[in-house]
């Protein structure tokens, strides 16, 4: 019988035995489980005072059906110790490496990996050979490989490989990487926030300000508007109709703007002076959820005026994920553990999915039907696919050299661009997880995004947004 991998994370855990020689245990980063028998053994240290004793203890874990069951291995007494004491020992053994059990981030579950087609592994080495030959200055061999690829694998770094075909000049060394920058303003600025439907962007300044960008016209003046008593912006997001854009202040307040004038529709008070760190809203702006002085708050707009439907979830001091689906049909939390997806028009939970620890980092896919799910800090460096009505995902991928920090699904569904501090923008194939294309950058990356008509890729460095403008889709 066959089961899902469980991919273990390194955790201490030190156990001592108790007379006799006297090892200390520590478990070592544990590799995936493949098979449901297979022990993943720990590495054991002698005592310092008696360096060529044996190891007499191992740790095991025995992956079995999805559940991941640590046991002691019997003890392998040295020569001389009373076989009598071998229970003592292993129940003191035993109490001490359970206690490490007691961390939030011991393990994080995960099934296989989505085995990736051949067509696909063959697609992005083809594409890893198509930008080494652009990178060389060799457009006519990559313009013949791009050609030959499959129709139907085809995405956003497709059309930018063939953009920078079309981009190289004759005896160039290299084709340009079209990568284009909007300067950071004179203040400390958060992130930028695409529109996706008009290719502005709006700047989350802690000033208290929204500058706002039009990246057609990238050198002009942005326009500017402001919290009327200057609180700091700490998040802000744009509808999926691109008409409505909210913004939480650290003063508690979440504003309401009409994008066409950015005059102001509403302002809400969700609590004294508790930051609003955490906001999605509906595609169409009529509701939305963010974080309140003590718990995830819905809210809706329908109404003659603002009205508080329910509380989602609790507000925790690290902060929580937050998602609204295209549809408007269902929203997404995460904390400390599980993700949890409700109604969006009552706040009712309908199915709860286990990721790992600190599932900060959530976004629907455009059809509402998939959820990518990447935790937050030090240890659960992976992203996720789940079915919104399955707690399974349909791959987990990574561990990555660092947590993921941001996430946006491509128009069609088929790509997933993360970004985060490993230095590198990464394009995921959002049914296998597998990376289809990358791009090394100098500093960290936040809040990527896409534009309605898959033609334009933005994201966030310190130094100022950054976007890939593929222009109008060829005839």
């Amino acid at each position: 019988m066959t089961g899902p991998r469980r991919r273990q994370h390194s955790f201490p855990a030190i156990a001592r035995c108790v007379g006799g020689w006297r090892p200390e245990i520590q478990l070592a980063k544990i590799s995936a489980c493949s098979n449901p028998q297979e022990l993943c053994r720990t590495s054991s240290r002698p005592n310092a005072t008696n360096p060529s004793t044996p190891p007499a203890w191992a740790a095991r874990f025995v992956c079995h059906r999805g559940a991941c069951v640590m046991s002691i291995a019997s003890p392998i007494l040295p020569v001389g110790i009373d076989p009598s004491r071998r229970l003592w020992r292993f129940l003191f053994c035993a109490w001490g490496l359970l206690g490490g059990l007691a961390a939030p981030s011991i393990a994080v579950a995960t099934p296989p990996a989505t085995e990736a087609a051949p067509t696909t592994r063959e697609y992005r080495a083809t594409i890893d050979r198509i930008r080494t030959g652009l990178d060389a200055g060799r457009g006519a061999e990559a313009a013949q490989q791009l050609t030959g690829t499959p129709v139907d694998l085809r995405s956003f770094e497709f059309d930018y490989l063939q953009a920078r075909i079309d981009g190289l000049t004759p005896g160039a060394k290299a084709a340009p990487d079209l990568i284009q920058k909007l300067p950071k303003p004179d203040v400390e600025t958060r992130y930028g926030v695409l529109n996706e439907t008009n290719r502005e962007v709006v700047l989350i300044c802690r000033d208290g300000s929204l500058r706002v960008h039009n990246l057609k016209t990238s050198e002009a003046p942005p326009r500017k508007v402001a919290h009327p008593q200057g609180a700091a912006v700490w998040t802000g997001v744009c509808t999926h109709d691109g008409q409505t854009f909210f913004s939480g202040h650290e003063n508690g307040d979440v504003l309401v703007w009409d994008t066409a004038t950015w005059k102001l529709r509403h302002s809400i008070f969700l609590g004294t002076k508790w930051a609003v760190r955490e906001l999605a809203c509906a595609p169409d702006g009529l509701a939305f959820v963010a974080e309140g002085q003590k718990e995830l708050e819905l809210w809706s707009l329908a109404g003659e005026k603002p009205e508080k439907v329910a509380g989602v979830g609790d507000r925790l001091n690290f902060g929580e994920g937050l998602a609204f689906s295209r549809q408007g049909d269902r929203i997404a939390t995460g904390g400390m553990f599980d993700i949890v997806v409700r109604d969006a028009r009552t706040g009712a939970p309908q199915q709860s999915l286990r990721h790992a620890s600190y599932t900060m980092g959530l976004e629907f896919s455009p059809d509402g039907k998939r959820i990518a799910s990447a935790p937050r800090g030090n240890v659960n460096k992976f992203l996720a696919v789940f079915p919104v009505d399955q707690d399974r995902p349909l791959f987990n991928a990574g561990p990555f050299g660092n947590y993921i920090a941001g996430m946006a699904f491509s128009p069609d569904g088929s790509r997933i661009a993360a970004t985060g501090c490993e230095k590198v923008l990464r394009l995921l194939d959002a049914t296998t997880g597998e990376v289809v294309y990358s791009w090394p950058r100098p500093e960290c990356g936040a809040r990527p995004g896409f534009s309605q008509d898959g033609r334009l890729l933005g994201w966030t460095e310190p130094d100022g947004y950054r976007f890939i403008d593929l222009g109008p889709r060829p005839e």
